[in-house]
């Protein structure tokens, strides 16, 4: 079951009904079991960072959190819901269903980042599903919370302008190779991008969290297949190696370097 925390000064009932909870559904120290996440846990979400400690101390109290299982919806495509969301632990996946049961995925949610922030802009429905991979903790910020703090701290709509325009710059990178390389060297590409993405591993080209040959086809428009094919090819000529669950690239700048050789 979905269990939530409601970050505020004061954990009275009061504020449990004012968000349309009984007094008595998930209250801190009703269930023992329950973890106790701090309030500093949300200096791990990227917009949060570099807000002020009046600022975090305002918005924080604004925040709820929920605990998902794997393979749970937090936002569906085209839902009518307008809040803001941050992932504070776990992996969530960006995608789009088709009506033939296809899926185009987008990208994956690590801890700290932001979502759901385009349906609070402009109050359209919502552009993608987002579901939970592994389990997720998800803060949940509400529309008018989230204006709000645009309006009033200058710091966190700053954050949040960065953000936006980190996922432009991406998206027009992946259209771009979409139209210009070959299915072999957008496989490529898509490995050097895991490996920039695994902060802790990525120095040493071990790959920990690798997406099936399936979700890498629907990152990069293509077939299963097709993935399958390149993969066994570079593991053929050692420029990858499998390593149980993990995959590991052995050289980096060779890899790129097959790339650039393509592109000419």
């Amino acid at each position: 079951m979905t269990r939530c925390i409601y970050y505020a000064a004061a954990l009275k009932s009061s504020v449990y009904r004012a968000n349309g909870l009984g007094a008595g559904r998930d209250a801190v120290g009703a269930d023992s079991g329950m973890s106790r996440l701090t309030v500093e846990s949300l200096r791990t979400i990227t917009v949060f960072k570099p807000l002020s400690d009046l600022a975090f101390a305002d918005l924080s109290q604004r925040c709820v959190m929920r605990h998902l299982d794997p393979g749970e919806l937090v936002i569906g495509h085209t839902d009518q819901t307008l809040d803001v969301y941050f992932l504070l632990g776990g992996l969530a996946r960006v995608s789009i269903y088709s009506a033939d049961g296809q899926r185009v995925g987008f990208r994956d949610l690590t801890a700290g980042a932001i979502f759901g922030e385009l349906s609070a802009i402009d109050s359209k429905p919502r552009s993608a599903s987002v579901e939970c991979v592994d389990p997720c903790s998800v803060v949940t910020m509400r529309r008018e919370h989230f204006l709000d703090a645009l309006g009033k701290y200058p710091a966190f709509s700053l954050a949040v302008a960065c953000h936006l325009t980190a996922q432009i710059r991406s998206l027009t990178t992946r259209v771009f190779e979409y139209s210009t390389l070959a299915v072999r060297n957008r496989v490529r590409l898509e490995l050097l991008r895991l490996l920039d993405a695994a902060s802790d591993n990525g120095s040493a080209g071990l790959l920990t969290q690798v997406p099936t040959h399936a979700e890498i086809a629907s990152r990069i428009s293509t077939h299963r297949e097709a993935v399958s094919r390149e993969v066994a090819w570079l593991e053929h000529n050692k420029y990858i190696l499998k390593e149980g669950r993990n995959l590991r690239i052995v050289d980096p700048a060779a890899l790129r370097a097959l790339v650039d050789e393509d592109w000419g």
